[in-house]
């Protein structure tokens, strides 16, 4: 099961005694292409709007179905947490703050995607003075949001390109699987087609554009998606044995 960008920023996020908001955007490392934070949009519930911040490391269940994300806190413990300004990026200072007030381990510490572990959730009981001690705060991140990379420009060949058109993300570990690249606006007939992180060679913020390692031969043979079989296991699994 594969679940999409553009699907979660439907879902509410729940927390363990009501609703707080929408899920308004998602960011991730664009290193090791893995979600990092929700962004919820409190307006419902909070005084001007406030953004709060969830690392999946604080899901409980991901209700499909009913189009929400329920997570292991309170509203009061939400409202209470490091305040975040939206408009800059999420510094290294500010996840150690985020992760000692909410008692989570730091992903940064290990060598995979969430430090020693395969699951996030993992990281919501380690031994607290250890991950202090390790931690890294000057460290910089990788951090960017899917809504800026969305739209982004992926060359094709001389005047013509696609552009990424959503994130496909597995719900267990959290990591970007799939990038859906759609070629409908620049190509004749065009499709939406999928490729995989490592096919990504460089993302350029200044130009807004996606270069990958692959020719133009090669790009427009990736397999084409059904975004309504992201449920079927089965074909997902095909999906990214021919997206290798």
């Amino acid at each position: 099961m594969l679940i999409s960008f553009n699907q979660l920023t439907h879902f509410a996020i729940h927390a363990t005694d009501g609703d707080i908001g929408g899920c308004k955007d998602i960011l991730f490392d664009d290193q090791d292409f893995v979600v990092r934070y929700f962004y919820a949009d409190t307006n419902t519930w909070l005084p001007l709007s406030r953004k709060v911040v969830l690392p999946p490391i604080a899901i409980l269940k991901l209700d499909t179905k009913e189009e929400k994300i329920h997570v292991d806190m309170t509203r009061k413990g939400l409202k209470d947490s490091p305040s975040i300004d939206e408009h800059k990026p999420v510094s290294r200072e500010y996840e150690e703050t985020l992760f000692k007030y909410f008692g989570y381990g730091y992903y940064w510490i290990g060598p995979g995607a969430w430090g020693d572990f395969a699951h996030p959730t993992e990281l919501a009981n380690v031994d607290l003075d250890k991950a202090q001690q390790d931690g890294h705060p000057n460290v910089t991140n990788h951090l960017r949001a899917c809504s800026e990379v969305h739209g982004y420009e992926v060359p094709l060949g001389e005047d013509e390109t696609g552009h990424v058109e959503d994130f496909l993300i597995d719900p267990q570990s959290w990591q970007v699987q799939l990038i859906v690249i759609d070629t409908h606006n620049w190509i004749p007939g065009g499709k939406k087609f999928v490729i995989a992180p490592e096919h990504i060679e460089k993302i350029d913020w200044s130009s807004h554009k996606v270069d990958v390692n692959l020719d133009r031969e090669a790009l427009l043979a990736q397999p084409e998606i059904d975004m309504d079989r992201l449920h079927d296991d089965s074909y997902i699994a095909e999906l990214m044995v021919q997206v290798r």
